[in-house]
């Protein structure tokens, strides 16, 4: 004898297929199912998820992942497993882990918490850039990138005299053919072609072939949130300057600590310490330092530990 079983329609059908989808998604999280390991997963049955949870593309036949947070399908862009509203699935692509484009506009993703939900949730946000040029933006190092009217900061625009040259040199310098940059903004009088970083290891010193900087952030100030400081290192000695580490630059007659000159410090002797503690950080010959500050009554020892 044959059992017939009852075919589902309606909302058990729809009840049904849910489970499925996410039973599989789960699957395919644990698995690794298709997608090529990104953050899109496709189980068994074809149901798509991302980071575990279930997810519906408009078109699911025509679905892709392009990166492990953007997809695409032939109706428009997914960021996270959300529809990029308004854009274009045919020429949608991914630029990097936050931003993509489409033939029209550049789209920003990011991620926020609030602090009224305890940090516990986390948010979604998904934007076009104002103003930007999709056919001639460009991903560059540091967050940031350009297009041939501006420079941008995590999607955030900013103005530079030449558009087209500009490079950042770490996440708070830049320079483009014409001047130097600093927080979004133009250092003045800095010769964009020649301005460089100090040492790529101790990215806080800039300089041209005529002047040299140090850029902070400074969060101490009472009474006032963090803002930055950009103090030029007056008097300088070009040709014999150089940066220190853990904040200090020298030349041949004086030393600085974050652009401050430091009066006493005798710049033929001083050196950082390779092992700087809470107590010091740098010495000469007469006496530590910690901080720019000197340190009375602390010696480190003969050039033991020096860089």
């Amino acid at each position: 004898m044959r059992v017939r079983t009852p075919a589902l329609t309606g909302p058990a059908a729809a009840g049904l297929v849910r489970a499925c989808a996410l039973a599989f998604g789960a699957l395919a999280a644990l698995c690794g199912c298709d997608g090529g390991g990104t953050g899109y997963q496709r189980g068994w049955a074809g149901a798509w998820t991302y980071g575990g949870a279930a997810f519906a593309p408009a078109d699911p036949a025509t679905f892709q992942p392009l990166s492990p947070h953007f997809g695409r399908d032939a109706r428009q862009g997914y960021c996270r497993g959300s529809a990029v509203e308004g854009s274009e699935g045919a020429t949608f692509e991914a630029l990097s882990e936050h931003e993509a484009r489409d033939g029209r506009a550049v789209y920003y993703c990011s991620t926020y918490r609030k602090a009224q939900e305890y940090w516990a949730y986390q948010h979604l946000r998904i934007a076009a850039i104002p103003g930007a040029d999709a056919a001639s933006y460009r991903v560059l190092a540091h967050r940031h990138a350009r297009d041939r009217h501006r420079a941008y900061d995590r999607g955030q625009p900013f103005a530079v005299r030449d558009a087209a040259s500009f490079e950042p040199l770490s996440p708070r310098f830049a320079h483009d053919a014409q001047r130097g940059y600093f927080e979004h903004a133009e250092i003045p009088a800095s010769h964009g072609a020649s301005f460089a970083l100090m040492d790529e290891d101790d990215p806080g010193y800039a300089r041209d072939r005529a002047h040299a900087w140090h850029g902070h952030i400074e969060v101490s100030q009472p009474n006032r949130g963090p803002h930055p400081v950009l103090r030029p290192l007056q008097g300088a000695d070009m040709a014999t300057l150089r940066a220190l580490g853990q904040g200090y630059a020298a030349d041949a007659r004086r030393v600085w600590y974050q652009g401050e000159p430091l009066a006493r410090a005798d710049a033929a002797s001083f050196k950082v310490l390779a092992d700087a503690t809470a107590e010091a950080d740098a010495r000469d010959r007469a006496q530590a330092w910690q901080r720019g500050r000197a340190v009375a009554g602390n010696d480190p020892g003969p050039s033991a530990g020096v860089r």
